[in-house]
């Protein structure tokens, strides 16, 4: 018996499982135990957990407006400075996603944010003004 076949993109096969996708996101999830061998030539087949090819688009449209954040890694204090005064949304996540300082600017042109408080490790500073936003990586140091 002779057999030929092709794939033209990454496929998972298992007992289990499920696929998802949409305009933005396409992913194959298993159920079994967690990835323990890979066998690979043309292609590759792998025992266990399958990580599919992720694809995300974000929809993040960056601030037209100068932003100085200073100082980073910070200690205690972060300070935040555009080139005028606006009308702002801070918010600072943590690694988990989780909101951990929520601030405003009102008609401001700086703010400084107190990060005293906080674990050491990354957070993610985001500023919205109406419908834009920027996002920076902040380091929290001893």
């Amino acid at each position: 018996m002779i057999g030929f076949g092709q794939i033209l993109s990454p496929s998972v096969i298992g007992s289990a499982g499920a696929s998802f996708s949409n305009s933005t996101f396409s992913t194959d999830l298993t159920v079994g135990e967690v990835m323990i061998e890979t066998f690979s030539n043309i292609s590759i087949i792998s025992q266990g957990f399958h990580q599919g090819i992720e694809d995300i688009n974000s929809d993040v449209i960056n601030l037209d407006i100068n932003t100085k954040v200073y100082p980073n890694p910070t200690t205690n204090f972060l300070i935040i400075e555009l080139e005028q005064n606006v009308n702002a949304e801070l918010l600072v996540y943590d690694i988990n996603g989780k909101i951990v300082i929520k601030d405003k600017l009102n008609n401001e042109q700086q703010k400084q944010l107190d990060f005293s408080f906080l674990n050491q490790g990354n957070y993610l500073l985001h500023i919205n003004i109406a419908d834009n936003q920027s996002v920076y990586q902040i380091n929290k140091s001893k």
